[in-house]
């Protein structure tokens, strides 16, 4: 018997861990489980190219995913009805504890970003806010995952975990290779990724461009993407009287950028697992970014595999920018390195993580039991 999992989201497919769904959901699928993903929001027309969903997709009902009786009761109701084993979520649903004990299903917690970066500059009232959260979702979960060891190592140091350190799994992402690179790459610098100042921070960006833009005289800062930001954005572009800054707005289909591009520039304040960085990578454009986030020094592990800046010197990184665009044979060096990281971040060691962890939360299928 196929044993069911199902996924709990707002919207479907759009945003980072809705990606994540498509490839792991997919992925087990093809091994033998059987996947629900549940959204309040199905956009049917907007899957990648070429993907064929081997999932089924419900809707739930109006009503807020994460606290709403009506959406608790719903997914209550399908768990019983088609002998659902687990559900995943990527936000703490507030009603997680209560569905386990009407359901039986074990509850995965999958985390698509830094934990506790919100305890950088929070007062201590706050801090003791997010600390109570993590504890709270710790403690309701079977699992819970991160996205890279670094992850793990914080939540156990920050939050002293002694026995639920057990519950937490490093379900790395994945990214698909790209087997038409285009190596003969412009003189142009891109950022990739939403317009929003709390976390990107491409401010940080315009500022570098600035004083990097005078020195690079035939080199162009492409950004792509939208969001609340990009008008004051585009103001600071003004005051900073910058020349070759073009805004490419939102594309459901950024390859065009990775294959005309020869560097991924990234100011983040955090991330979790940045996928414009792998997918950066994979496309031969070398990731500049700042030190400030734990799967940083994971993807760019060697100085071959992208430049890595202390945050958040901004003048440190004008100097890696500049030095890196001028310097041609580097560049293309770096190309293939990043290309050759790339494919270490494949769907079958994603695959591998999460059959593991199911297997420890015994939600395998009897196919699979008699295989192993």
């Amino acid at each position: 018997m196929a044993a069911h999992i199902i996924f709990i989201h707002k919207q479907f497919p759009f945003g980072g861990a809705e990606r994540v769904t498509l490839d792991i959901a997919n992925e087990l699928c093809a091994n033998g489980y059987e996947v629900t993903v549940m959204a309040s929001q199905h956009h049917s027309g907007a899957y990648p190219a070429g993907l064929q969903p081997r999932f089924n997709v419900v809707e739930l009902p109006h009503g807020n995913v994460k606290y709403s009786p009506r959406v608790a009761k719903f997914v209550r109701d399908f768990i019983r009805e088609h002998s659902v084993q687990a559900f995943v979520s990527y936000r703490e649903l507030l009603y997680a504890s209560w569905l386990k004990r009407q359901t039986g299903a074990a509850y995965i917690f999958a985390l698509q970003s830094m934990p506790l970066y919100e305890m950088s500059h929070a007062s201590w009232i706050a801090r003791q806010f997010y600390l109570s959260k993590y504890r709270r979702i710790l403690r309701t979960a079977d699992a819970y995952g991160v996205l890279c060891e670094g992850n793990r190592r914080r939540l156990i140091s920050t939050l002293g975990l002694t026995d639920e350190v057990a519950k937490l799994y490093v379900l790395p992402n994945s990214i698909a290779s790209n087997p038409n690179i285009v190596w003969n790459k412009r003189k142009e610098v891109i950022f990739v990724g939403r317009l929003s100042r709390r976390d990107k921070r491409v401010d940080r960006l315009l500022r570098i461009w600035a004083e990097a833009e005078a020195q690079l005289s035939d080199w162009t800062l492409r950004i792509v993407g939208d969001g609340p930001e990009r008008q004051a954005l585009q103001a600071l572009v003004s005051e900073l009287h910058l020349q070759r800054v073009c805004f490419e707005g939102f594309h459901t289909d950024v390859q065009p950028y990775y294959d005309a591009a020869s560097v991924l520039c990234m100011t983040s304040s955090f991330e979790g697992w940045p996928l414009v960085v792998a997918e950066a990578q994979a496309n031969g454009v070398v990731p500049i970014a700042f030190n400030s986030f734990d799967s940083a020094s994971e993807i760019i592990a060697t100085p071959d595999e992208g430049v890595l800046v202390s945050p958040f010197d901004e003048q440190a990184y004008v100097q890696e920018l500049v030095a890196l665009a001028q310097d041609t044979e580097r560049l293309k060096r770096m190309s293939k390195a990043v290309v050759a990281k790339a494919s270490t971040y494949s769907i079958n060691r994603t695959l591998q993580a999460w059959l593991q962890m199911l297997s420890q939360l015994s939600i395998v299928n009897s196919q699979l039991s008699t295989n192993q």
